[in-house]
């Protein structure tokens, strides 16, 4: 195997706004990597970020960024996103599925639609679907389904093509906290491993990388400071993209490797205690 190189490559990167995905896609345009920028909205650094590697570029060969304005709920925009991708940049080789909730009481198994007025969940709806699914698990699923038809096409097969998830620990211990994200990233991670064989047959890459507590956006909402303590985040930015990068180049990587990147721990133990207890004495939707 050999080191997949970014450089003159096409990026799409979901969750780019903030956080990880952000830093992960500033990181591909140093490195020479142009990115499309999927996510709800951007931050200002990200903006900056946009403005610095403007399309198209001001000299020739060098990487540029767009950013599409995408809601992963909803499968018309996923496509849209995709064919602008083709649209501006010819191809797309590489696929990094980063967006993800952190088990929001809107979209929560606690917080059951219908009975707890924080869920935003419709109840009613003909297809029905919770929103932490949606963006953690389905669509996901739904961009390589895409992206892997696309590489497979007879026409399409000098593309190099690569996929990594920004799955999570979650993916693999278990928690009454919070048992959508656990479960969500669970599925992540399986067909992660699911499609390890892509890379001997058709040249497809595709690893996880699955961190312990990052200190990002995702962590700064009021229910995720409750269930995560501000001391308890040990893992840097910087780190994680590190190590998001060496799976996507690296060549010992590639046939559905899940890393694992944590360091320190998280008190989710007294937390659960708290919670068993609540849940106990008021049923749920007390929150």
């Amino acid at each position: 195997m050999t080191t997949w190189d970014v450089k003159d490559k096409i990026a799409l990167v979901t969750g780019a706004g903030s956080g990880i995905n952000y830093e992960l896609s500033k990181r591909l345009l140093e490195s020479g990597c142009s990115v499309v920028m999927a996510d709800l909205r951007l931050l200002p650094e990200a903006e900056e970020t946009l403005k610095k590697y403007q399309h198209p570029p001001t000299e020739a060969g060098a990487a540029s960024a767009i950013f599409q304005q995408t809601d992963l709920c909803d499968w018309s925009q996923i496509n849209v996103l995709w064919e602008t991708a083709l649209k501006t940049f010819g191809r797309v080789n590489l696929l990094v599925n980063g967006a993800g909730l952190y088990e929001p009481p809107s979209s929560d198994f606690w917080n059951p639609p219908g009975i707890s007025p924080l869920a935003q969940d419709p109840a009613e709806s003909q297809v029905g679907m919770y929103k932490t699914y949606a963006v953690n698990t389905i669509a996901p699923i739904r961009l390589a389904q895409i992206a892997v038809e696309y590489w497979l096409r007879p026409e399409n097969r000098n593309i190099e093509g690569n996929i990594l998830w920004v799955a999570s620990m979650a993916g693999y211990i278990h928690g009454l906290l919070t048992p959508f994200y656990y479960s969500s990233k669970a599925a992540v991670v399986s067909i992660c491993k699911s499609l390890g064989s892509l890379n001997k047959i058709a040249g497809i890459r595709n690893a996880a990388v699955c961190p312990g507590v990052v200190d990002t956006p995702i962590f700064h909402p009021a229910y995720s400071r409750e269930r995560v303590q501000s001391d308890d985040l040990m893992l840097t930015v910087d780190e994680m993209v590190d190590v998001a990068m060496n799976a996507i180049q690296g060549s010992q990587y590639g046939d559905g490797n899940i890393i694992e990147v944590f360091c320190g721990g998280t008190r989710e133990a007294h937390e659960q205690e708290e919670f068993e207890k609540q849940l106990k004495e008021k049923g749920m939707g007390f929150n």
